[in-house]
């Protein structure tokens, strides 16, 4: 029975690692999972990884490259492939790294809503004293405060409102 090619084991290798991807949960990290050096992606996802090691393979596989960057590319595959694997098969030991970005706009929405809550409870305040004021220079300024308060107010529920709206995947 013949061996299968170097072509054909890689081929094969990489619909496992397809196959092992595809049952990770592949949630994003805050920081790259591997050096820079292994790979140039931007993405932390492990299917950005798969995309980058594919396209190597197909330069690989390519017959237009010379044999010292065929070389060193196969040796970047390897490397990339073997990384890939560890880091599948490490995912279950991992404790989970992210939080969901879940938890970090709920916090922020609930700091934005202690803000909002104090700057009613501000220009209640000076809606008080304006209606205690006597001179006509105390109630000028403290209508410039009810209205620099009713800005930030306005800038506090915009934010609110930019929180409450469905994130965007990056």
């Amino acid at each position: 029975m013949p061996q299968p090619s170097a072509q054909q084991r890689l081929g094969a290798t990489l619909d496992l690692l397809r196959q092992q991807i595809a049952q990770q949960p592949d949630g994003a990290c805050r920081q790259p999972r591997f050096d820079s050096q292994l790979f140039r992606t931007s993405g932390t996802r492990l299917a950005d990884y798969l995309l980058e090691l594919e396209g190597n393979v197909a330069q690989l596989t390519a017959a237009n490259t010379d044999v010292a960057r065929r070389q060193w590319l196969a040796d970047k595959v390897l490397d990339q492939i073997a990384a890939l694997q560890r880091e599948c098969q490490s995912q279950q030991l991992r404790v989970q790294r992210e939080r969901p970005r879940i938890d970090s706009r709920q916090k922020k929405r609930e700091e934005y809503q202690g803000y909002e809550q104090r700057l009613l409870a501000m220009i209640q305040q000076r809606e008080q004293h304006l209606a205690r004021a006597e001179t006509l220079s105390v109630q000028q300024q403290l209508m410039r405060e009810v209205y620099q308060l009713q800005e930030r107010l306005a800038r506090c529920r915009a934010a609110i409102y930019k929180l409450a709206l469905p994130s965007t995947p990056r």
